[in-house]
């Protein structure tokens, strides 16, 4: 925790014309929580000191809104690849559900039905696939959905672990400064 002070000390002797980014807003909030945290961690005295020098130079301004633009663009391409995995996952899962009607049609439908439903899953899926083994394919196409699937629950992860709106707050830096200066 002492070394996370002195960062925040650090970031806001760097903070240009007093205004702090959104990696800086966010080591504040996390210190701001560490301080709140009833398990009484011990502040060295060098790190509060150095803290509460820099806070009383140069108090930093937090503009809410320009860090949300920040915070918005590094969000972007994270929920670009989200949706891009959104969409194959619909596709795979597609994919399956039709995989399962041809196999239902190639096993009590006609020779020709049979052999329309096999010609347009194979274009579908991108792949190739053998008449005599139609059942194997509902399970590969199983599997696809699933790896579709798992991508995009990671993307989706990827954006939430991201997404640290709720560490946007004013004051948090004078909150720090309050509970260093009264401990």
């Amino acid at each position: 925790m002492n070394e996370l002070i002195k960062r925040c000390a650090a970031d806001i002797e760097a903070a240009a014309s007093g205004r702090i980014a959104l990696d800086q807003q966010v080591r504040a909030y996390d210190l701001l929580e560490m301080l709140l945290d009833p398990s009484g961690l011990q502040v060295a005295e060098d790190a509060a000191q150095a803290y509460l020098q820099a806070y009383s130079a140069n108090a930093p301004t937090v503009d809410v809104s320009a860090l949300k633009v920040e915070l918005e663009a590094r969000l972007e391409p994270l929920r670009a690849a989200m949706n891009d995995a959104r969409f194959e996952a619909a596709a795979a899962a597609s994919l399956h559900e039709f995989a399962k009607e041809v196999f239902d049609t190639w096993q009590h439908a006609g020779i020709f039905a049979r052999r329309r439903a096999l010609r347009e899953l194979r274009e579908r899926a991108g792949f190739r696939l053998e008449s005599h083994r139609i059942g194997n394919y509902v399970a590969k196409t199983f599997d696809l959905q699933n790896e579709a699937q798992a991508r995009f629950s990671r993307a989706q992860q990827a954006v939430f672990a991201a997404d640290v709106a709720y560490k946007i707050k004013p004051g948090t830096f004078a909150a720090i400064y309050d509970m260093l200066k009264s401990r």
